[in-house]
């Protein structure tokens, strides 16, 4: 059509306008090349612009399953379990009930959620239907680490506590947590009363509890919740966050008293010692800091890290910066950026110039993670 108009016009700037135009359409309703650039961002750890590619191919060819898996898949590393799981439900019952690589995906996200079950079920679907596909041994190792009996040091996640909780309550915990993101404090702050209410051996709820007080400005009813909680039982992130609460409120004197507690713990959960590593660093005890993330990053990556190996890294060369371990800070520094850390990123740069400077290498500041340790 544009050819068309084009040819029967004497202006040959205007011919040649169309004739990129034309060339320009057919371009920009290729499917492949949004699905094409989608993965490039993807691989690039750019999440948010992967998104917008995938979807776009998606909007122009909509019944591809591999689009929609694809997008699945950016989701399930961003932490966004739930809606990678939402997608490829919708390619199993609208699209292709024979992408049998959906229950592998769903059976990976399903364990980071805390369901166990249906993890298992997703599984042992994908085995029956792909015996010997090309996730038949990642998932052969998956049902070995969720039919595991009180095995705590796997797939740890603040919402996984020792005891059982239904998977309604999961997902209404998942949702709380969405609200928070959303700034939607009062709301979410009404559903974990209710979720504390009815499960009050859930310790991460009264964590999530406090964090939206503090997020509305009442700060002294969040520590007073995670006080609450530390006398009944000693559960690390309360421990952490009342910690960093404290000194973020200038209470010095109270917060001594909980970083002497700090000092003293050795946890042997994988998830909790990442969050005590992280928050030492925060607190400027980088030697008891450094231990834990050596540990971690030679033992347990990347199920430690979750969704965020920048910033782990990064982290774990600040404390080996500070207790004089360049090489390792460089190194570790180097991996973060190469998830896509801006802060180990430019770090390296001034370094490459000059010395960096003690008061330049610090973990994020205190009042921007008082809660939320990832």
């Amino acid at each position: 059509m544009h050819h068309k108009l084009c040819y029967n016009n004497d202006d040959q700037s205007m011919w040649k306008a169309c004739e990129r135009m034309g060339q320009l359409i057919p371009f920009l309703q290729n499917p492949e090349y949004f699905f094409d650039r989608g993965i490039t961002f993807y691989k690039n750890k750019d999440w948010n612009r992967s998104i917008r590619y995938l979807k776009r191919a998606i909007e122009l060819r909509p019944l591809e399953g591999v689009f929609h898996c694809q997008l699945a898949a950016v989701l399930s590393d961003m932490g966004e379990h739930e809606r990678s799981n939402e997608t490829l439900l919708h390619v199993l019952d609208h699209i292709d009930g024979n992408i049998y690589d959906c229950y592998y995906f769903l059976a990976n996200n399903y364990a980071f959620l805390g369901l166990f079950d249906k993890s298992k079920e997703a599984a042992l679907q994908y085995l029956s239907f792909s015996p010997e596909g090309e996730f038949a041994d990642d998932t052969e190792e998956l049902l070995e680490l969720v039919t595991l009996d009180g095995d705590e040091d796997f797939f740890e996640d603040e919402y996984k506590e020792k005891l059982p909780f239904p998977d309604d309550f999961i997902l209404q915990y998942e949702r709380a947590g969405r609200m928070i993101n959303d700034g939607n404090y009062e709301k979410a702050e009404h559903l974990l009363e209710e979720l504390m209410m009815d499960y009050p051996a859930h310790y991460a709820s009264y964590n999530q509890y406090a964090r939206t007080l503090h997020l509305q400005g009442r700060s002294d009813d969040a520590m007073h919740c995670l006080r609450t909680l530390l006398t009944e039982v000693m559960y690390v992130p309360a421990l952490c966050q009342l910690t960093l609460l404290l000194e973020d409120q200038h209470k010095e004197r109270e917060a001594e008293h909980w970083k002497k507690k700090l000092r003293q713990l050795a946890p042997l959960n994988k998830g909790h010692m990442h969050k005590l590593a992280a928050t030492l660093c925060r607190l400027g005890e980088y030697e008891q800091a450094l231990v834990s993330f050596h540990f971690l990053q030679k033992n347990s990556l990347p199920e430690a890290t979750g969704a965020f190996p920048g910033t782990f890294f990064y982290r774990y060369g600040v404390a080996a910066f500070h207790c004089g371990h360049k090489g390792k800070s460089k190194k570790a520094w180097k991996r973060a950026r190469d998830h896509g850390h801006n802060k180990a990123a430019t770090l390296l740069q001034t370094w490459q110039t000059r010395a960096l400077k003690r008061e330049e290498v610090q973990c994020e500041h205190l009042h921007d993670l008082s809660f939320g340790l990832d």
